[in-house]
């Protein structure tokens, strides 16, 4: 047995197999009865061990092995991804190159040729093109336009830049050269300056766009340079020449420019030029040339908005309210869609289209929230001269003195603007309203007065005085006892003027003429069934007459019309007072205040109103609030009164 079981020891080892169990059992049954072969059976456990070993040792190399080709394979693939990666990258950064050279539209100013004294000198070539850059820089900065203007370049700061592309000898630098060269819109400005018999000529070239040459005196270069700056603005930018030429005071230059613009330019040019055109002759030729200008605009080319904008400036400024708020929502319409790209982010418009909307409602304290916005949110500055003086008027008229003379003060503080004669007119409207507010008639007509220097310079404003100052100034005359004058000058007033039919009948009911008075009253909202203010002002007529009953009928009607409008609210709660229902009354204060909070007549009623609820402290609050705030003399002379 013992022979047998060394034969299939030999066996297992030279063929590497496992060994029997039941050989293995024979033999250890062997060896506790014969000493030798237990010597034996010793022997060949041990080989097992080590072949045990052996074995162990072999499968943890195999795993090793096995593991390391895994990670080996995982890598490849990282790798083979990453390269993959790279090459969309590679390829993403080749796309946005070829893309970014087919959209740039810049103008490239090259260095001019210059004669070799004046380079010795250091006029050289790239200085003088310098200077002309940055002269049209300066000028482009100071230009207030709504559009989005092509940059101004040198062409050698990036010849410094060179990161060569492997196994090519090609630079990005140059690469993106020749994608520009050949995709893209860039002009290239060139010229040079030569010595003539009386100085010296200074030509530029503005691509195939044509060219401009100024002459003058060797010691004049900089006026020179000036003169070429303002040739390639005028090539490359016509439009934002023209706004660069009214907002230095150089309207017929700037209307010239954009009445060749009309006449030549491509669509959106065309577009802006007749908008620019009609606006500007509104301050040089009046507001009947303005309308018809604005027309044509919108005859011409539909999708202009800026010429639409204008044109609800002008129904507002006409005072027909329906049909601002027609124009707006026309405007607001165009400027989302932006078919002509004339108007980049809107520049805040949509607020103030709304303002002109809300305003025409009652919402004043809305609307100048909104134009406050405006201003904060408006990308470029070519606006906000205009929009400031109309906040002024929206917060004289929302009874917020304070706010109002502290936007008519901001107003000098702006560098740029494109309408400074409108500008003008709009402080002040906000003056008169003012005056208006604090009974001061005087002070109103006064205003206009020093207004009279204006015209000078731009002849065409007297003609939107009938609509936005002689309201307010002939019902001054007419509480000033100047009973002739304020017939004659409201008389002149158009028909269809809203406010114009509003002053008529405040000017008959002054002069106690009730039902002359009435008979405006009717005709003003037969005109504008949708707007407030005319049923309120007759709601406050009938007030002052005692008929309380009737003027809260009005004053239902307003508030139907123009919910956030706060003077029918507040007289609304003074008719309640007349008809001994404090209670009610306070609850229109309340609502009043939350459209204008800062009235001081307001504080004033309110506080009238819960002295007859007995609520004698809160009363004594109201009055505190109205101390603080601007009040008419009337009104001062009643606060007195009350808290004696």
């Amino acid at each position: 047995m013992a022979e047998e079981a060394d034969g299939q020891d030999t066996g297992a080892e030279a063929s590497g197999a496992g060994v029997d169990p039941a050989a293995v059992a024979l033999a250890l049954h062997a060896a506790h009865s014969d000493p030798s072969i237990a010597e034996d059976a010793r022997a060949f456990l041990r080989n097992q061990n080590s072949l045990i070993d052996i074995q162990k040792h072999h499968l943890h190399e195999q795993f090793k092995n096995l593991r390391l080709n895994i990670w080996e394979k995982r890598m490849g693939l990282l790798l083979r991804i990453a390269t993959g990666f790279v090459g969309l990258i590679i390829a993403a950064g080749l796309t946005y190159m070829i893309w970014d050279a087919s959209q740039s539209s810049g103008l490239l100013i090259e260095p001019f040729s210059v004669p070799p004294d004046l380079v010795s000198r250091g006029l050289t070539g790239q200085v003088l093109a310098s200077q002309i850059l940055d002269n049209l820089i300066a000028m482009q900065n100071d230009t207030a336009t709504t559009r989005p203007n092509r940059s101004y370049t040198n062409d050698w700061d990036k010849s410094g830049i060179k990161l060569d592309i492997p196994e090519t000898g090609v630079s990005l630098t140059e690469l993106d050269d020749f994608l520009r060269e050949k995709l893209g819109h860039d002009v290239h400005i060139t010229g040079e300056i030569i010595r003539t018999g009386s100085g010296v000529s200074l030509t530029a070239r503005v691509g195939g766009n044509g060219s401009e040459t100024v002459n003058g005196s060797e010691t004049d270069l900089n006026g020179l340079v000036q003169k070429s700056a303002e040739a390639i603005y005028r090539i490359t930018n016509p439009n934002g020449y023209g706004s660069y030429l009214a907002e230095h005071d150089r309207l017929a230059e700037a209307i010239s420019v954009a009445k060749s613009i009309a006449d030549t330019g491509s669509r959106s040019e065309r577009a802006y030029a007749f908008a620019a055109w009609g606006m500007l002759s509104g301050e040089q030729e009046g507001i009947d040339v303005s309308s018809r200008l604005l027309q044509q605009a919108m005859a011409t080319e539909p999708d202009n908005v800026n010429a639409q904008r204008y044109l609800a400036d002008l129904a507002e400024q006409k005072s027909l309210p329906e049909q601002t708020i027609r124009e707006s929502k026309k405007t607001m319409s165009l400027a989302a869609s932006d078919q002509l790209r004339l108007n980049p982010s809107n520049y805040a418009g949509d607020l103030n289209n709304q303002g002109f909307i809300d305003e025409q409602l009652g919402d004043l304290h809305g609307s100048a929230q909104l134009d406050r916005d405006f201003i904060q949110k408006a990308p470029t500055r070519a606006p906000l001269p205009s929009a400031t003086s109309r906040l002024a008027q929206l917060d004289a008229s929302d009874h917020d003195l304070a706010a109002a003379r502290a936007a008519i003060l901001n107003v000098p503080n702006y560098t740029l603007n494109l309408t400074p004669g409108f500008t003008a007119l709009a402080v002040l409207r906000a003056r008169i309203l003012i005056d208006s507010e604090l009974q001061d008639w005087t002070g109103v007509l006064s205003e206009t007065d020093a207004f009279a220097s204006t015209f000078q310079k731009y002849p065409g404003l007297p003609s939107y005085l009938p609509t936005m100052t002689v309201p307010l100034t002939a019902y001054a005359e007419a509480k000033l006892g100047k009973t002739a004058d304020a017939e004659k000058h409201i008389a002149a007033t158009p028909a269809d003027c809203y406010e114009c039919l509003i002053a008529r009948a405040k000017i008959a009911e002054a002069e106690g003429q009730t039902g002359r008075a009435d008979y405006w009253f009717a005709h003003a909202i037969d005109g504008q069934k949708s707007i407030p203010f005319a049923y309120y002002y007759w709601g406050e007529a009938l007030l002052d007459r005692g008929d309380a009953d009737g003027a809260i009928t009005k004053f239902t009607i307003a508030n139907q019309k123009g919910p956030k409008f706060a003077d029918q609210l507040e007289c609304w709660g003074e008719a309640l007072i007349a008809k001994k229902q404090p209670d009610l009354a306070l609850a229109k204060f309340t609502e009043a205040q939350k459209y204008a909070p800062n009235w001081g007549r307001l504080h004033l009623k309110w506080g009238e109103a819960l002295g007859y609820a007995g609520q004698k402290d809160e009363a004594q609050k109201q009055y505190a609030l109205a101390a603080g705030l601007d009040l008419s003399s009337a009104d001062k002379a009643e606060l007195a009164k009350v808290r004696g």
